[in-house]
């Protein structure tokens, strides 16, 4: 779980009246289910190659907030083994997509897409880096019916003058449904955060920045529902709570990095549209801490840091802390007691 903040107040200028956009929150119901993929991927992206290799293989997406938000799991072999995850977060004040990709070597997020649908046909980008320079990347889902779609993936080095296709798939239905990965595990990961699949109630404390020591706090209480990916090398949590005044929801994706031993986690609030900074660390001992890179606030460097502890096998204990003085001393701001009411998803 992750800390979360809820705006004050709220101030609104109407300039003038303006037309309303089109609520897309359900754009990509159309993918929920599983999916034949059969991919076809460039070798050598914008190096003036046309070697192209194949993969068949399977996609799952499952519905998170009754679709503002869906998890794709992607699965094909080819001459190698390909696995994805990308998670799409629908920021419903910019009526905007934002789509967050990354494979099972990564363990992080990679750069997030922004964009949306339009008759029929969906269109992100993104700027990143690539063989060390600076391109365009564009995705898009077209073709779409209610048992089939395309998708291509295509760069532009000339600032989106010419665009060079080099991830192509097209997709049959083979089920409206994706089914859960709960009884799968595999060995090549940590098994840290296994203790975390399952379905928990939650009471949660919210604390001002000064401390818990003031006494100025929120309460709340909620569910918190797991669901494994890639078999246990990555988890998605789902997070609902309330009080009388209001509430939250969230999404955390945690990744599972191999070569570097770490898992790396990162929090989404539900209408935000988009991913936190992440949060990396280890467990050592049964606890687990998560550190992210300090953040400026008030002119001062402050350290985050994500505290799972009191691990046993129906409740465990979790903080969100922070540190002004460089990680001598922590103060937490969201602490939450869980206990285990059912599996996980």
């Amino acid at each position: 779980m992750r800390r979360f903040f809820l705006p004050v107040a709220y101030a609104f200028v109407v300039l003038g009246a303006a037309p309303a956009l089109p609520d897309g929150a359900h754009d990509f119901d159309f993918d929920f289910g599983s999916w034949h993929t059969h991919i076809r991927r460039l070798l050598h992206p914008l190096r003036g190659s046309n070697v192209w290799v194949t993969y068949d293989g399977t996609v799952t997406v499952r519905k998170v907030w009754g679709g503002a938000a869906s998890v794709e799991e992607i699965e094909a072999n080819g001459p190698d083994h390909l696995e994805f995850v990308n998670v799409r977060l629908y920021n419903k004040a910019s009526h905007q997509w934002s789509l967050n990709g990354t494979s099972s070597a990564d363990g992080a997020l990679g750069t997030p897409m922004f964009g949306g649908f339009e008759e029929g046909r969906g269109v992100f980008y993104d700027q990143e880096t690539f063989n060390g320079r600076t391109i365009l990347d564009r995705q898009t889902f077209f073709n779409i019916t209610p048992t089939s779609y395309a998708f291509e993936q295509a760069f532009s080095d000339d600032g989106g003058k010419t665009w060079e296709p080099n991830f192509v798939a097209h997709l049959t239905r083979t089920s409206l449904t994706a089914p859960s990965e709960g009884s799968r595990s595999v060995t090549n990961t940590s098994h840290d955060f296994d203790f975390n699949y399952g379905t928990w109630s939650t009471h949660i404390t919210s604390y001002e920045r000064s401390g818990h020591d003031t006494g100025v706090s929120t309460a709340f209480v909620g569910t918190v529902a797991v669901r494994k990916i890639w078999e246990g090398r990555a988890l998605m949590e789902e997070i609902k709570a309330s009080n009388a005044s209001g509430g939250f929801q969230g999404l955390t994706l945690f990744l599972y990095n191999r070569q570097a031993r770490q898992w790396s986690q990162t929090f989404a609030s539900r209408g935000a549209g988009t991913f936190d900074a992440p949060m990396v660390g280890t467990f050592e001992d049964g606890r687990g801490e998560l550190v992210s890179f300090p953040v400026a606030d008030g002119g001062a460097l402050v350290f985050n840091r994500d505290v799972w502890s009191d691990i046993r096998g129906n409740t465990h204990h979790f903080e969100v802390q922070y540190s002004q003085d460089g990680g001598k001393t922590w103060q937490p701001s969201f602490v939450a007691n869980l206990t285990r009411i059912g599996p996980g998803l």
